[in-house]
């Protein structure tokens, strides 16, 4: 069960996963040592699943996002592991999800230029023997991007 000093802690650490407890105790109004607890007990609970650096895809040459759609011409299991494996290891692919609708799957993708995500286009085309449909948008410009989830007052 999470209290109001759970969801500010939580709030706070999304907001700034390398803050240390200091800081975190002056955000929350907690001692730094009752946040270090609270923080391990969210860990263990599964709030917390990890805290990471964000990078920036621009610092690092990373000029072209893009989403695709995939629809799969066939769903024999052999084949969409090795589509899956395929995702998996590619450096490439931000996040993909199976989904409902017109399209099986949708890839959030970064690359370096646009023949960068023409040569990843075809390998994983060439890696599913084919799909029944691929689209393909270019982001222009990112309206919004965050990681912070919602946090309800207290659960």
């Amino acid at each position: 069960m999470l209290d109001a000093f759970d969801v500010k802690l939580l709030s706070a650490l999304q907001r700034k996963g390398d803050a240390a407890h200091v800081e975190l105790s002056e955000s929350v109004h907690l001692s730094p040592s009752q946040c270090a607890r609270r923080i391990e007990r969210l860990r263990k609970q599964g709030y917390v699943e990890k805290v990471v650096c964000l990078l920036s895809p621009a610092a690092l040459g990373l000029q072209v996002m893009a989403h695709s759609l995939l629809s799969l011409r066939a769903h024999d299991a052999s084949q969409n592991a090795a589509l899956q494996q395929f995702l998996l290891d590619s450096p490439e692919v931000l996040e993909c999800h199976a989904q409902t609708g017109d399209a099986d799957m949708i890839l959030k993708i970064v690359a370096r230029d646009l023949p960068h995500l023409s040569d990843f286009i075809d390998r994983l085309i060439a890696v599913t023997g084919g799909l029944a449909s691929l689209r393909t948008g270019v982001v222009l410009k990112s309206i919004k991007t965050t990681t912070e989830l919602p946090l309800p007052a207290a659960i």
